[in-house]
């Protein structure tokens, strides 16, 4: 009787969460996205009446609910603009601000702050910059007349600036040096593409005191030790990276770490997705990250995956290891799907425990790092 309420209590909280973020046509479904990314998306030809309260904010004759609800949320101050490419038909894009503790129904209750309404023609290429400060919400709304389906593809253009309105490097030192004359281990944090600081949750696991959980782009750390570190590093708009058995030497050393924007053809794990012991039934802390993944292929329709599951099996890889572990890439796919995916972009195979991260795992990190589902981007 447990094991069926367990069931039916994580599927009920999988289809409500799926139904509530599934359409981001409404404020409720509206999609988290990076800074610095060219995204294509579709208006989806919307035709009912207009109730999301913007009329209050801005007076535009809206006839129509034929929107776009996009989120984000940047770490520091600084400034953005919208970029418009291949823009078929004329559009108006709200911005709003609104406080960290407030979410986007804070328009329709008009408690939200209108920072920008801006009209832009098909062949208008302008940018209008707009401050934003750290730790803000901040929703983009785009609007279009419904008189067919159409698509539009654009990148939101962010850049930090300090008080004085000059642009700073996204870059944090972080140095628990205690002794400067000991061997010192150095790790920086790099974007792949520009070489650029890249400021990322870094968590290292070596048996040591250098074992913690990190934020920063740069790291300083006392070491006289051989090490076999594993290191995972993730930061926003990037891939995260899991480097296993990385060999730390006890002399001091300085290493480079890369992480790569999104983009397309590339294989990288998916964290922080869970599943009840044995089953392939997707525990609701697994959504976040679902969610992220759902607005990356909602907002790049022409992107296709395969979901890669794995599993933690001990001996040899059996058949019903690999029958556990596509199964729980199916009920990924399944949940995508719920969510507005279309199934033709999407496939599912189980690797079950052909390639483990750890061959021999000892403890339980290592067998859950092994317990993962990677995304293949095609």
């Amino acid at each position: 009787m447990i094991k069926w309420f367990t069931v039916l209590y994580f599927c009920c909280v999988a289809l409500f969460w799926c139904n509530a973020q599934s359409d981001y046509t409404k404020c409720d479904g509206n999609i988290d996205i990076n800074p610095n990314v060219t995204y294509d998306l579709s208006f989806k030809g919307k035709k009912g009446k207009d109730k999301s309260g913007i009329n209050y904010y801005c007076n535009l004759p809206l006839s129509s609910n034929n929107f776009i609800y996009l989120h984000y949320f940047p770490l520091n101050d600084g400034q953005i603009s919208l970029n418009y490419f291949h823009n078929e038909d004329s559009l108006v894009m709200f911005l709003f601000e609104v406080p960290p503790t407030y979410d986007c129904s804070s328009i329709a209750h008009k408690k939200a702050k209108l920072v920008a309404c801006e009209f832009r023609g098909s062949v208008d290429t302008a940018a209008q910059v707009y401050q934003v400060y750290g730790k803000r919400n901040y929703y983009l709304v785009l609007h279009r007349e419904p008189l067919k389906k159409s698509s539009v593809s654009f990148r939101l253009n962010y850049a930090a600036v300090n008080s004085a309105g000059k642009r700073i490097k996204d870059s944090l030192m972080l140095n628990m040096l205690g002794n400067s004359d000991l061997p010192i281990y150095e790790m920086h944090i790099r974007n792949a593409i520009t070489r650029e600081p890249v400021v990322a949750k870094i968590v290292m696991l070596s048996s040591s005191n250098l074992d913690g959980t990190y934020r920063a782009s740069e790291v300083l750390l006392n070491n006289q030790k051989k090490l076999n570190a594993y290191i995972q590093l993730a930061a926003e708009g990037y891939y995260p990276k899991d480097i296993a058995q990385h060999v730390i030497a006890a002399s001091g050393q300085a290493d480079t770490f890369f992480l790569t924007p999104i983009t397309h053809g590339s294989i990288t794990k998916l964290d922080d997705i869970f599943f009840l012991g044995g089953l392939a039934i997707i525990s609701d802390e697994s959504l976040p990250s679902l969610k992220k993944l759902r607005d990356f292929l909602v907002l790049n329709e022409s992107v296709s995956i395969e979901i890669q599951g794995h599993v933690n099996d001990d001996g040899t890889n059996s058949i019903s290891s690999k029958r556990l572990s596509k199964k729980r890439a199916k009920k990924i796919m399944e949940y995508l799907v719920d969510s507005g995916v279309s199934a033709s972009r999407l496939s599912a195979v189980g690797m079950g425990n052909t390639k483990p991260v750890y061959a021999n795992p000892e403890t339980d990190e290592q067998k859950e790092a092994n317990r993962r589902v990677e995304i293949k981007i095609k």
